[in-house]
């Protein structure tokens, strides 16, 4: 089957006449342009919103009858992903565990839950939590928890802590109840790449701080990837456009 498409693209190409190749190479690059645009100043990508860190302790465990929390409030719209660092105290762990994220005004409310396998934890790493996004995100208050049911002291995982209560934004919560203490953790919210840009700018000074700075480094990026685009193509017009090799039929 692929030889088939494969003869058949080059037969397209041989029965094209040399101006409309041109057209159509002109055609295909614009697409490309047109993509890396949409890309840039349209498609929305995770961005990173808040980070707690770093960490100083281990949780007590989560287990039957611990439910471990933090509350936070996100500075963007869009709020879709969590990262939690964990432990696995250096074990193998298998007992289900549920991610979920709530938010709590003007009362609680479940927004998304996520139920995973402790032995997919990896020890002293974030784990990623990715949701469909919640738009109106911005300046509320939210909470994520973790609870296992199932797991036991012999087979469970923590989370991370840090013990000087360095987020002001929010708290730790242990069973619902507010400790002097902070979940290491990130949070991402769904933004188009020049509006991170605009973000970056505005909180730097010196160069990283200058527009100019940035937009030269995009023009030549994306005129690399015209030119390696450019290049690709010219490769495949020429593989596609080769004439079969005639056989001597005498």
């Amino acid at each position: 089957m692929p030889g088939f498409f494969w003869r058949q693209s080059s037969s397209l190409c041989l029965k094209l006449p040399e101006s409309k190749l041109i057209y159509l190479k002109i055609i295909l690059i614009s697409l490309f342009i047109f993509w890396q645009i949409y890309l840039i100043f349209l498609a929305k990508h995770p961005t990173r919103d808040i980070e707690v860190y770093p960490n100083t302790n281990p949780s007590p465990s989560i287990i039957k009858g611990v439910t471990l929390g933090q509350t936070f409030v996100p500075t963007r719209d869009g709020l879709s992903q969590i990262e939690v660092m964990m432990g696995t105290y250096d074990r193998e762990n298998n007992k289900d565990i549920e991610f979920s994220l709530w938010s709590l005004a003007p009362q609680k409310k479940l927004l998304r839950k996520i139920k995973f396998n402790a032995s997919t934890v990896k020890n002293n790493l974030f784990h990623k939590f990715s949701f469909p996004p919640v738009r109106q995100s911005k300046e509320k208050k939210f909470c994520f928890q973790l609870s296992s049911p199932g797991s036991t002291p012999e087979n469970s995982i923590c989370v991370w802590l840090n013990r000087k209560n360095i987020y002001p934004q929010g708290e730790f919560l242990y069973n619902e109840h507010q400790q002097p203490a902070d979940v290491v953790f990130r949070s991402y919210a769904q933004r188009p790449i020049i509006a991170e840009l605009r973000t970056i700018i505005s909180k730097n000074r010196g160069i990283m701080g200058q527009l100019w700075f940035f937009v030269t480094i995009l023009v030549i990026f994306e005129v690399l990837q015209v030119a390696v685009f450019i290049l690709l193509l010219n490769w495949l017009f020429k593989l596609f456009g080769k004439k079969e090799p005639q056989t001597d039929e005498n």
